[in-house]
């Protein structure tokens, strides 16, 4: 274990070097080093595997799907379009199947452009005119997937919020656990 240890301890300084050497001493235990020694052997090292994520694409919380602006000009209509509430990866507890929904979209939303909400891939709601919250009902226990849209007159979406995962906890009279038994 102690011999392990050891090259854990001294490979970053072998990473570098052009030859290992392994040998073992009169008392057993086995060396490594970079300076040869008498009845050493060239140990061959791998180049370390490495890994490079692809760089990040850049975007604003909001996905526009060939949204033009309102004079025409093929610049996306919404700079920003995200869901504030609920939080990335958030855990609510005994909301009562009722879910809070609120939404950031800059500029205001254009003429002739609605909201609407989906909840696990599927819409539930579709906001009043200038309104950036809802509340949605029967959202029960377990994990679900939350997302926006920005639709033009004709029903296309003109921006995407990214979708917000959460997790709807609901505390069950029947855990043994429960202090209120």
């Amino acid at each position: 274990m102690r011999n392990i240890l050891i090259l854990i301890l001294l490979f970053p300084a072998f990473a570098n070097a052009a030859e290992v050497y392994r040998w073992t001493d009169t008392d057993g235990e086995v060396h490594y080093s970079d300076r040869p020694e008498e009845g050493a052997e060239v140990v061959t090292i791998e180049e370390a595997q490495t890994y490079s994520a692809p760089a990040p694409t850049t975007s604003s919380s909001s996905r526009s799907a060939g949204s033009s602006g309102a004079d025409g000009d093929s610049s996306p209509a919404y700079s920003l379009f995200e869901i504030v509430t609920p939080e990335r990866e958030e855990v609510l507890w005994n909301i009562g199947g009722e879910l809070n929904v609120a939404l950031r979209l800059t500029p205001r939303l254009q003429s002739g452009h609605t909201v609407s909400v989906f909840l696990d891939g599927e819409p539930v709601r579709k906001l009043p005119r200038g309104s950036t919250r809802a509340q949605l009902s029967d959202v029960v226990r377990g994990t679900h997937t939350l997302h926006a849209e920005v639709q033009d007159r004709a029903g296309t979406a003109v921006a995407t919020t990214d979708p917000v995962q959460f997790t709807v906890q609901q505390t069950s009279i029947q855990n043994q656990n429960n202090p209120n038994r």
